[in-house]
């Protein structure tokens, strides 16, 4: 969560978009950076264990238009 420690600070100032809008970015945000360490930490675990699945699905969910 290093990487994402200016997102409480950035949020506030993101009060054009919806909550749920804010609520999407940060999953995405969460969710690239996440799966950006998984590979780097240990690739044939994240490959093995379906993370990198996960991690997508995060993202398909947090990039729907409903």
């Amino acid at each position: 969560m290093q990487i994402l420690h200016a997102v409480p600070y950035m949020l506030p100032e993101l009060d054009w978009l919806t909550l749920d809008q804010q609520v999407r970015l940060l999953a995405v945000t969460s969710a690239v950076t996440g799966a950006v360490q998984l590979i780097a930490d240990d690739p044939e675990t994240v490959i093995l264990h379906g993370l990198l699945a996960r991690q997508c699905a995060v993202l398909t969910h947090a990039a729907r238009t409903d």
